[in-house]
C-alpha cells in the first residue's frame, strides 16, 4: 500500500479520477511493457509509440501477450451471388504518402517505469527524476508534440481499496505536475487516474512490488 518504489507505465484522453469505470486504459490497449531502471529516450519512444524516433537504432520491444479474444461467431449463410460493380479508376497520388507522426503510431501502447516516492507520499524521490526527465524530453519532441497521454497510478493489494486509490491518484498527479512544470508539457495533454490495486501487473501475485507503478498510456493525437 505504501511503497517507496513504483513502476510508471505509458496511453485519447478519457475522464479521470474515481469516475473511471473498470479500466483506465483504452479498450483493447496493449499490455504494459515493464522497462528497466534506466531506459533511454529511444527505448521510451519505442515502448510508447511502437517505433523509436529519428537517430535511434532499431528497437523491438518484447510485449506481454494480449488477453485471449473470444472466438468470432460463424459467418451467416451466403446469399445469392450478385454482380460485382465495375472497377473504378483512381488517379495515383504524386509521390509516396507522408510518414505518420511518431505520436500517432499504435496509440494505446503502455510502458512501465520504476519511479520512487517517499514513504506513504506522492513526493517523487530525486533518483527517479532522471527517468521522468527523459519521458519529458520524449513528450516534447517535435514528432510527438500533438500526442496526449494518460498517467495512471497503481498499487499492490496491501491495504484498503479507498486508501490505495487515493495514493495512486496523488502519485499520478505528481508525475503529471512534474512533467508540466519541469518540461513544459501542456497540462491539457496529460490525463490522470488512480486505480489502486484493481489492475495488477502480475495478477497471480497481487501483493508483489511490481504491481506498484504509474502507467503512462499513449492516447494519440
Amino acid at each position: 500500500m505504501f511503497p517507496t518504489i513504483g513502476f510508471l507505465a505509458l496511453g485519447l484522453a478519457l475522464p479521470a479520477g474515481p469516475a473511471l469505470a473498470q479500466s483506465a486504459a483504452q479498450p483493447g490497449a496493449a499490455p504494459a511493457v515493464p522497462l528497466g531502471p534506466n531506459p533511454s529516450e529511444c527505448e521510451i519512444q519505442a515502448a510508447l509509440f511502437g517505433a523509436a524516433g529519428p537517430g535511434c537504432p532499431p528497437i523491438v520491444m518484447k510485449r506481454p501477450p494480449p488477453p485471449p479474444v473470444a472466438a468470432a461467431p460463424p459467418p451467416a449463410p451466403a446469399s445469392a451471388p450478385t454482380q460485382a460493380p465495375a472497377p473504378v479508376a483512381v488517379p495515383a497520388l504524386p509521390g509516396p504518402p507522408p510518414d505518420p507522426p511518431v505520436a500517432a503510431l499504435k496509440a494505446g501502447l503502455r510502458a512501465a517505469f520504476r519511479i520512487g516516492f517517499d514513504f506513504n507520499s506522492a513526493r517523487i524521490r530525486p533518483e527517479s527524476q532522471a527517468v521522468l526527465d527523459r519521458i519529458g524530453a520524449v513528450m516534447t519532441a517535435p514528432e510527438a508534440a500533438t500526442a496526449r497521454f494518460r498517467i495512471v497510478g497503481h498499487t499492490d493489494a496491501v491495504g484498503g481499496d479507498a486508501a490505495n486509490r487515493a495514493l495512486s491518484q496523488r502519485r499520478a498527479d505528481a508525475v503529471a505536475e512534474y512533467l508540466a512544470e519541469r518540461h513544459g508539457v501542456r497540462r491539457d495533454r496529460l490525463d490522470t487516474a488512480g486505480m489502486g490495486a484493481r489492475e495488477p501487473l502480475l495478477p497471480k501475485t497481487p501483493k508483489a512490488a511490481e504491481n506498484r507503478r504509474v502507467e503512462i498510456v499513449n492516447l494519440g493525437g
